[in-house]
């Protein structure tokens, strides 16, 4: 941090300057959080800011890391956030996920994550569940000679006339249909 002055650190948190980013991090009284030069948050008054070289250093002081820029993860793109949400989503897919769940898992709040994944995947979170539901749902009713209601409770429906109607909507077939015809 020697090389850079105030000044030059301060003008890098007003343009959001990515290249920055690692090289100091900030802390804003007011607020209480640390982040990156590069966060999206609103500038806040240059009295209320003290720089530091690490995020440590400013945790030390008492400030916790920025939910939106995550100043304490090394990587963190969005890129890397939405495939950390997608190894998550394809490891429980079984079980019952929530935005709220995922959000946690990222540091997030959920309506930055819906926004951050759809932009990034083409659909939500619950697209994605869903996409890998029915996919897995489409195997084994070629597959196997599992019960519908079987298959219905394995991928994650608590309902087998929820995993029906949500199965219908997908492919354009019943669980029923498809089985006969594919």
């Amino acid at each position: 941090m020697s090389f850079l002055n105030e000044e030059v650190m301060w003008d890098a948190i007003i343009h959001c300057q990515e290249a920055y980013d690692g090289l100091f991090f900030y802390a804003v009284k007011s607020t209480g959080i640390c982040c990156k030069p590069s966060c999206k948050s609103r500038v806040p008054l240059k009295e209320n800011v003290t720089f530091y070289s690490s995020v440590s250093a400013a945790m030390a002081d008492g400030y916790r890391p920025c939910k939106r820029c995550r100043p304490n993860l090394l990587q963190s793109n969005e890129e890397d956030l939405v495939q950390s949400i997608k190894q998550l989503i394809e490891r429980d897919y079984h079980h019952a996920l929530t935005l709220e769940q995922l959000s946690l898992h990222v540091g997030m709040s959920k309506y930055h994550l819906q926004r951050v994944f759809k932009r990034n995947t083409g659909m939500s979170p619950l697209e994605y569940v869903t996409k890998l539901r029915i996919d897995e749902a489409s195997t084994r009713l070629q597959t196997t000679e599992q019960t519908i209601t079987d298959i219905a409770h394995d991928i994650g429906y608590t309902s087998s006339a929820h995993f029906s109607n949500v199965f219908r909507q997908q492919t354009g077939y019943t669980p029923s249909e498809y089985r006969m015809w594919r």
